[in-house]
This record gives C-alpha cells, sequence and structure tokens, in this order.
C-alpha cells in the first residue's frame, strides 16, 4: 500500500511540476516623464554668487547641459603645473526628490577611468570639506528639499597638468539612501 501511494505521489509530481519556471515575459505599461531640470529629482544650476563662473556654462534646448571650461580656451590662462588651483561654488545641486540622497562627484578621464590624484570636488567656498558620500536631503522628513554648493580644486603638484587635461567628465552621481 505504501508503495502504490509513493507511486501516486511521484506521478502526479511529474505530472504537474514542481512551480519552477526558467523564463516569463509578459507586457506591462510604463509611465516614465522627463522633466526640466529645475523640476528634476536633482538640479544642477549654476551658483547665483559664483566668481568663477566664467568656467561654468549653462547650456539650454531640448535638455539643459551644465559644462566646464578650465582648458583656457574661455580667455583665462588655464591650470597652473605644479600648484593647487580652486574654483569655488560653481554649481549648485538640488534635491528635490521626496528620499535624502548619498552625492558623489568624480573626474574621469577620456578612457572612462576615475582620476583618484589631482581632483577633489568640495562644498562651496572650503576646500577641506570634500563631496564624499555627502547626505543631501534631511532622513526622515516629508520634504528633503536639500542644496550644496560645489566647488572644485584641481591639484598638479602630484601629477602632471597632462594628466588632468585628459578629464573629459566631471560625475555627479546621487544613490537613494536605503535607510530612507
Amino acid at each position: 500500500m505504501l508503495v502504490g501511494l509513493g507511486t501516486i505521489v511521484a506521478g502526479g509530481g511529474a505530472a504537474l511540476g514542481t512551480g519552477a519556471f526558467s523564463s516569463v515575459a509578459a507586457d506591462r505599461d510604463v509611465d516614465i516623464e522627463v522633466a526640466d531640470d529645475a523640476d528634476a529629482f536633482l538640479s544642477i544650476d549654476i551658483h547665483s554668487d559664483s566668481s568663477d563662473s566664467d568656467f561654468v556654462e549653462k547650456e539650454t534646448g531640448d535638455r539643459e547641459i551644465v559644462s566646464f571650461d578650465f582648458s583656457g580656451d574661455n580667455d583665462d590662462d588655464g591650470l597652473n603645473d605644479e600648484a593647487r588651483t580652486d574654483f569655488h561654488n560653481l554649481i549648485t545641486i538640488t534635491n528635490n526628490g521626496s528620499n535624502q540622497v548619498t552625492l558623489n562627484i568624480t573626474a574621469k578621464n577620456d578612457s572612462g577611468n576615475d582620476v583618484t590624484d589631482g581632483f577633489v570636488a568640495y562644498e562651496g567656498d572650503t576646500p577641506d570639506t570634500e563631496i564624499d558620500d555627502t547626505k543631501l536631503g534631511e532622513s526622515g522628513s516629508d520634504d528633503p528639499d536639500d542644496e550644496i554648493a560645489v566647488g572644485f580644486r584641481f591639484d598638479t603638484t602630484n601629477i602632471g597638468a597632462a594628466d588632468l587635461e585628459a578629464v573629459d567628465t566631471i560625475e555627479i552621481t546621487a544613490e537613494e539612501d536605503e535607510s530612507t
């Protein structure tokens, strides 16, 4: 009797399957809305009180793009070799989202690699306050809007100016905090 019952259970399991699957495909509706920069979750603007605003430009059109030019091509002399050059309050980054985010800013060379020596993003006009896992927006608040002024330091004392000339992207990342 036990052998017969075992055969029925085994046969039933084989006939009905285990409930596992390899893949599923289904159509789903998705709504995505692209906002203007001022209304986006994270907005980037030229800082209103920047004394170094000649080095940053905001292009408007189909998309708003903030770009930087430290090359000396904009009627300035560019970066000095064997020197530290600070650019205070270049941009303001605002968290317009509903959650706190962790902000990081890195420079990347033309190969896409981080330039860890020679570049630092810092708060406002305080080069000693590096932006590194900086919280933006108040945790637990219903309205965590928060903004931070950002400056850049280029330091050619440990690397050559040519190494910094290879920087072609400044990447700003804001990751939503898991705890909020």
